[in-house]
């Protein structure tokens, strides 16, 4: 997932059409990796985490999949390096303020997608003690904290290239600096944002969890959808 990410005008390792779909393809593939992590446990605390971090991953799926359908629609095109020169000329241009219903339903399904507090109901440590790695350890256990950890850069990446500009300055007086230079410090921003909040928010009831991706989220996506597609019609 991180090779497909833009970091800069002159850094781009793998330029696809469709960027944004190859994106949501793999990092739907890890669902399976934690459901088969705790069945194979053979251990009913890690199974049931299993089974509650398939519910939360795939409840909170569609609604990031369907937030970034208004950014696709804005710029045409799912390739990532398209939809982050579609937002030079400054920060009024980047996504977030257009998009600002879709952006705001893009963070909160992230973290959730992400399985960290306040959505770490997979990983439960006081209910399921430590959920659906709970009988792993040594590198096994490394691995699965490896690949949340990386999901997190994927996750900081993907939000600095659809709705903060990418590599692009936030006035264009600024454009004299690197345009990597950019990217990290706003890929930065975003990782610091995913700690704070782990480190700041309570964890939620697994009822108050899924009634706000279905019943919150999930609508909130569709309505940007549809005030897109109205304003799109209109400036046209």
């Amino acid at each position: 997932m991180i090779a497909a990410i833009p970091y800069s005008d002159r850094l781009i390792s793998t330029d696809l059409n469709v960027g944004v779909l190859y994106y949501v393809a793999l990092s739907g593939i890890s669902t399976i990796g934690i459901v088969l992590g705790g069945w194979a446990s053979n251990n009913k605390y890690a199974l049931l985490g299993g089974m509650r971090s398939a519910a939360q991953m795939i409840s909170y799926e569609i609604p990031l999949v369907i937030s970034v359908v208004g950014v696709v629609m804005m710029t045409g095109s799912m390739n990532l390096n398209r939809i982050v020169e579609g937002q030079a000329g400054g920060f009024w241009h980047w996504n977030f303020l257009p998009q600002i219903i879709g952006f705001v339903v893009f963070i909160i399904a992230a973290v959730s997608e992400l399985n960290r507090t306040p959505f770490d109901l997979p990983e439960a440590e006081s209910e399921l003690v430590a959920g659906y790695h709970v009988e792993y350890s040594g590198f096994r256990f490394a691995f699965f904290m490896l690949a949340e950890y990386v999901y997190v850069f994927a996750i900081a990446g993907l939000t600095t290239t659809l709705f903060l500009g990418g590599w692009h300055a936030p006035f264009t007086f600024l454009d004299f600096i690197p345009g990597l230079i950019w990217f990290l410090l706003k890929f930065s921003f975003m990782v610091f944002f995913l700690f704070w909040i782990r480190a700041t928010a309570p964890r939620i009831r697994v009822d108050q969890l899924m009634g706000l991706g279905w019943k919150v989220l999930l609508p909130l996506a569709l309505v940007n959808i549809f005030v897109t597609a109205i304003y799109m019609a209109i400036a046209m």
